[in-house]
């Protein structure tokens, strides 16, 4: 097969999140002998990062990020019913063409264009030639908005923006998937939540794994009082769960536990929490780092505190594999066949939170089970290799036309 990758960062091999399972989709196809072309978004030099990923690729090419100015901004978020706002922010002209004029020239068989807003580019582009689409949802963005409002998270000038917006929405997103080929999913929670949008959506699940081998290369070393949080920080899912737990969790924990450090390690966290961090000094954010598994091995207990958003949080299966015990909450666990108080504790109040927390710090015997049990899960279930294999097989039926 020849399959373009669209992206709305640069996908590589020292990245996080959803983009780390992009990086492992691109890799594993194209170590099974695939043709493989990424079209991305990219602001100035990326050299170093594009160094694991171009001996992959048979074609790079990117766009800049679309720049506008205020006024622009304000038109479309709260005036321009055309293309709801979350989407219109991704959305670019240049974009639009260039991937008509490369899959044209490169005569590609599919495209997965990754996450809801790239999906756009695959939805009514009179640029784009016939082609096999795939739209992989890393997070419906209608259920996600829907969860703001649950939990009173929807600020007013969101009220404002979205009254005219959010009917609009649901339907130009659910548009946007019944128009491709094929919609990909993280986990059967993920399909259940689409499917009540969209009964008839031609939906897969398709889960990813982590490279466990990779993951416990580095020798162990003595843990730390450190709980750690890992993520790209300017996702409002991490976002809001990292100010969850500094306002909630944190205040009980570090007054129960003087020694005990708050290791925020993620790009582009925001500056609330940059401010919130400078006011105390066991608070402590990275930004983006090359390598996370220094940051494992030293810690003793990886928080989850993710409310919102949807898909299988890769970083906890990376702690699991990493013989690192996890405490999230339930939605944060999604997608991952665990079992608390057997691979992992999972609470969902500030209250079980920080007890749990508690729990691993003191009691090593706890600890160290927990770990050894993850572990073992992750390298029956979630292994690298069993996610990859579904993913091919999925492109392969719609491009062959072999679907049963």
């Amino acid at each position: 097969m020849k399959i373009l990758f669209l992206c709305n960062r640069l996908p590589h091999a020292a990245i996080a999140g959803g983009h780390q399972i992009i990086y492992q989709r691109i890799r594993y196809l194209a170590n099974a002998g695939h043709q493989v072309g990424v079209l991305t978004f990219i602001d100035g030099a990326m050299e170093e990062e594009q160094k694991s990923l171009l001996p992959l690729l048979i074609e790079l090419k990117t766009t800049p990020h679309p720049r506008r100015s205020i006024a622009v901004r304000v038109f479309h978020d709260y005036l321009d019913m055309r293309r709801p706002a979350v989407f219109w922010k991704s959305y670019s002209k240049e974009m639009m063409k260039t991937i008509g004029d490369v899959v044209e020239k490169g005569n590609y068989d599919g495209v997965v264009a990754e996450f809801s807003e790239m999906g756009q580019y695959l939805h009514k582009n009179p640029y784009l030639p016939a082609v096999h689409k795939f739209i992989s949802c890393h997070r419906c963005v209608t259920a996600s908005y829907e969860k703001y409002k649950e939990l009173g998270e929807v600020k007013w000038r969101l009220h404002l923006k979205s009254l005219p917006q959010v009917r609009g929405l649901e339907k130009y997103e659910f548009e946007m998937y019944r128009s491709a080929d094929r919609t990909l999913v993280l986990t059967p929670q993920d399909r259940f939540t689409m499917q009540y949008y969209a009964p008839d959506l031609s939906i897969s699940v398709t889960s990813s794994g982590v490279d466990i081998d990779y993951l416990q290369e580095l020798k162990a070393v003595p843990k730390e009082p450190i709980v750690l949080m890992t993520g790209y920080m300017k996702d409002p899912a991490n976002d809001d769960g990292a100010k969850w737990f500094v306002h909630h969790i944190w205040p009980q924990l570090s007054k129960n536990h003087p020694e005990v450090k708050f290791y925020i390690v993620g790009a582009e966290p925001g500056p609330q929490l940059r401010r919130i961090a400078a006011r105390d000094r066991r608070i402590i954010i990275t930004g983006e780092v090359a390598d996370l598994r220094p940051y494992r091995n030293r810690a003793r207990v990886m928080v989850s505190p993710v409310r919102l958003g949807s898909g299988i949080r890769t970083k906890v299966l990376e702690a699991m594999a990493s013989n690192l015990p996890v405490v999230s909450t339930s939605l944060g666990m999604e997608g991952i066949d665990a079992q608390t108080g057997v691979n992992c504790l999972v609470a969902d109040t500030p209250e079980l939170f920080t007890r749990s927390i508690e729990w691993l710090l003191t009691d090593r015997g706890l600890s160290a089970r927990m770990a050894k049990s993850a572990r073992e899960l992750v390298e029956k279930k979630h292994a690298l290799n069993i996610g990859m294999y579904n993913f091919e097989n999925i492109l392969k039926s719609v491009i062959e036309g072999n679907e049963p």
